[in-house]
């Protein structure tokens, strides 16, 4: 029993801007704590990430995802989808990345996502047609491929974290120097 069930017959209009209450404000302006610790491990840009953008080949299908490091895909395009694959001549060519990459960044944009960092290094990029033709695609639909930096937590910009100083409680080792008779 959904509510608009019974009106599935009738055309709907919807807006023609929309504004975006963003949930993940935090991430927009910085002051989400990015996951740290991976600094020996191969690739540690991938994990000190909030959001990897990756382009996901097979055989006969294309894939676009946005991966949040806490909550997994968030947002995806891929060539088997009927709207998309229905404008492409091969879901699998250098043209159907492209346009996933298209599509992905309006994706993007739309749930307010702005940034993400690419899966692959520049290199690979430069290497495969492919993926120079999706990372292209999405920079200029308007996300930008880098993330900016995060607001270190500390005590000048948390106020619930007080700063004590550690008390230092000295033994008779340390005092040696202290005591009369020696130099």
């Amino acid at each position: 029993a959904w509510p608009l069930a019974g009106m599935a017959s009738k055309s709907f209009r919807f807006a023609a801007s929309f504004v975006n209450r963003n949930p993940r404000n935090a991430d927009l302006m910085g002051v989400t704590r990015k996951p740290e610790g991976w600094q020996l491990e191969k690739k540690n840009h991938l994990k000190k990430c909030i959001y990897r953008v990756e382009l996901v080949q097979g055989k006969s299908q294309q894939m676009g995802r946005i991966v949040h490091y806490q909550d997994g895909v968030v947002l995806e395009a891929s060539t088997t989808e009927t709207p998309i694959a229905a404008q492409l001549y091969s879901r699998v060519d250098t043209s159907a990345a492209l346009n996933i990459g298209r599509v992905l960044a309006q994706r993007c944009l739309q749930s307010g996502i702005f940034f993400a960092t690419p899966s692959v290094s520049d290199e690979e990029r430069k290497n495969s047609d492919h993926l120079a033709a999706f990372f292209t695609a999405l920079e200029e639909g308007g996300l930008r491929l880098s993330e900016p930096e995060s607001i270190k937590q500390g005590i000048s910009t948390d106020a619930r974290s007080t700063w004590r100083p550690f008390e230092v409680k000295h033994t008779r080792e340390d005092k040696l120097d202290e005591l009369p008779g020696h130099y």
